[in-house]
């Protein structure tokens, strides 16, 4: 059990962050683990009709949501960690970083959320019977759970990575670097070459969160409140 509000401030932040990184990885992986899309991969709005066609036959769309759920989950662990850096930063006298991490972290949560309720739609049963009804609804769900979620992370990342103190020099860079390459996948609206911004600014920006939740325990009880 936490002693001080110190401790237990901190701890709310590492398990908002690596709930938030778990959840989603576990969107991604707990499907095939399950046999749900055996092997098939993820459809993006990219492929043609033939491919989702193809997609479609290899996938089973039978029993629980599980990527829903967990990415739903994962998004709720983020909505709890923007308010949470909100809270330090103005803690630390950072109001106007504190204001960027609420507003783009919540952003950031609702639009994947929006992305999991969406995929839930999917899971309904006759939905893979219309092909261009299940494209408009994979694409809508594919929009709103990738290049603007991702850039709106980014912009929370460079909140708390610059605003933040006492982590580690090359942590707060690292958090700056991850910011520019998310914002660089809102290019991928326009082009499907710049989509592969969409994964490096993603899971580099995991990596973020999780090594703010090794370094930030070590270092957060060393630098006393502003107010």
């Amino acid at each position: 059990m936490p002693t001080t509000t110190t401790e237990f401030r901190v701890r709310t932040g590492v398990l908002a962050a690596v709930s938030y990184v778990v959840f989603f990885l576990a969107s991604l992986v707990l499907p095939g683990l399950l046999g749900q899309n055996r092997g098939a991969s993820i459809v993006t709005p990219y492929p043609t009709n033939s491919e989702v066609a193809a997609y479609l036959a290899a996938t089973s769309h039978s029993g629980l949501p599980i990527a829903a759920f967990c990415q739903a989950v994962s998004g709720l662990a983020l909505l709890v960690f923007a308010g949470w850096s909100a809270a330090y930063l103005h803690r630390l006298g950072r109001d106007a970083h504190a204001a960027l991490a609420r507003s783009a972290g919540t952003a950031a949560a609702v639009f994947l959320l929006l992305s999991a309720s969406i995929q839930w739609i999917l899971s309904l049963p006759g939905i893979t019977d219309n092909l261009a009804v299940y494209r408009a609804v994979t694409d809508l769900s594919f929009s709103t759970g990738a290049a603007v979620q991702i850039a709106a992370t980014g912009l929370l990342t460079a909140a708390v990575s610059t605003g933040a103190r006492g982590l580690p020099k090359w942590l707060a860079w690292f958090g700056l670097g991850v910011a520019a390459l998310s914002v660089l996948s809102m290019l991928s609206l326009l082009a499907k070459g710049f989509s592969p911004f969409l994964p490096i600014g993603r899971y580099l920006g995991m990596a973020w969160f999780l090594g703010l939740a090794v370094f930030l325990p070590r270092r957060a009880g060393r630098y006393p409140a502003n107010r």
